[in-house]
Order: C-alpha cells, then sequence, then structure tokens
C-alpha cells in the first residue's frame, strides 16, 4: 500500500510539472520594437510679445543701464559694477539674455496669442502681429539667424562681464543693441522711415 500511494504522488508531481512547462510562454523570435513616444518638448507658451516685454526687454535694459552716467543729488554719478556681487548680477542678466534668444526660436511659437493686446498701439510702419507672423513663418532661417546674432552678441558680453573688463562690455552692449534693432527692423517696422 506504501508503495501504490508513493507511485501515485510521484505521477501528480509529474504531470503537475507538465502542465506548468505547457503554460509557460514561448520566448520570441523575434523582438518587438516599441515605438518612440511622441516628444512633446519645446512647446511654446508665451508669445513672442511676452518674451519680449516680460524678459528680453527688461534684461538687456538692465545690461546697457550697469554703465553709465546717472544724476546724483551732488551732480553726475559715474554707475558701473565695481563689486564681485555686482559682477554676479551682471551675470547673471547677460545669461538670461543669452537663454531667451533660445526661447525665440522655439517652433511655431506665436507673436500675439488670442485675446492678447499690445500694450502699446502699433506705429506707423509698425507690422501688425498677424502679418509679423506670416512673416517669421515665411522667412524662418533668417528669424532663426537673428536670434542665434542675439546670442551671439550676449556670450561676448558674458566673456567681458568674466573679465571684469567695463570698456569691453560697453562695447558688447551696443553689439545686443544693433542684434536686436536689426531683427526689429526686418519683422517688426520694416516700413518705418529712417530719420534723416
Amino acid at each position: 500500500m506504501g508503495s501504490k500511494t508513493s507511485l501515485t504522488a510521484g505521477a501528480l508531481a509529474a504531470g503537475a510539472l507538465a502542465l506548468l512547462a505547457a503554460c509557460q510562454p514561448s520566448a520570441p523570435t523575434k523582438p518587438v520594437a516599441e515605438a518612440p513616444p511622441a516628444p512633446v518638448m519645446p512647446k511654446a507658451q508665451a508669445s513672442v510679445i511676452e518674451l519680449m516685454s516680460g524678459t528680453i526687454a527688461p534684461t538687456a535694459d538692465i545690461i546697457w543701464g550697469a554703465v553709465g552716467t546717472i544724476e546724483g543729488p551732488k551732480g553726475p554719478v559715474d554707475k558701473k559694477p565695481t563689486t564681485d556681487k555686482d559682477w554676479a548680477e551682471l551675470r547673471q542678466k547677460v545669461m538670461l539674455l543669452a537663454e531667451s534668444a533660445n526661447l525665440l526660436a522655439v517652433p511655431d511659437r506665436a507673436v500675439l496669442h488670442a485675446g492678447q493686446k499690445l500694450a502699446n498701439p502699433a506705429g506707423p510702419g509698425d507690422l501688425p502681429p498677424e502679418k509679423a507672423q506670416e512673416k517669421i513663418k515665411a522667412q524662418w532661417p533668417a528669424w532663426l539667424a537673428f536670434t542665434q546674432a542675439l546670442q551671439n552678441s550676449a556670450l561676448e558680453t558674458l566673456k567681458s562681464v568674466d573679465a571684469k573688463d567695463v570698456d569691453k562690455f560697453v562695447e558688447a552692449g551696443g553689439a545686443i543693441d544693433e542684434a536686436c534693432e536689426a531683427c526689429h527692423k526686418s519683422f517688426w517696422y520694416p516700413d518705418t522711415p529712417t530719420p534723416p
């Protein structure tokens, strides 16, 4: 009787193992390639006008105003960065301007979102936002070249800040102004007459 019980238990164990082996999934003969997820970044959020008025123009104004002459209580006073803290704060602003050029290069950024209004009315010769949008789309390589010029001029300015060279800083700041103006003449007010 003991051998009969042992035989039945052995047969059951063998049957269970065979059943488990049959349930195991077979390895695929060829690996299945999964499609990569669709990229979601970068995705423009702010309009060009918001970037210009909220980040780029105020930052450039701080850079241009870092060196110059201001009116003090006892007359004109020369203003320039003198301490390590002054130079460090100025460096942050110049780096912000350089990075802002990357934001302008994100494709499909609206010049002005639906429902937004210009803070100041367009002047004579200014393109309305929808026309500026069309021009940017039609001349995208030129737009990218202008954003690159802005970034290059900011990076040159950064070198003068790192060297704490006030004269080079003033010169480089002029190059930022030229880069901005060249872009504006092409995409914002191409029809504005040049003053005599």
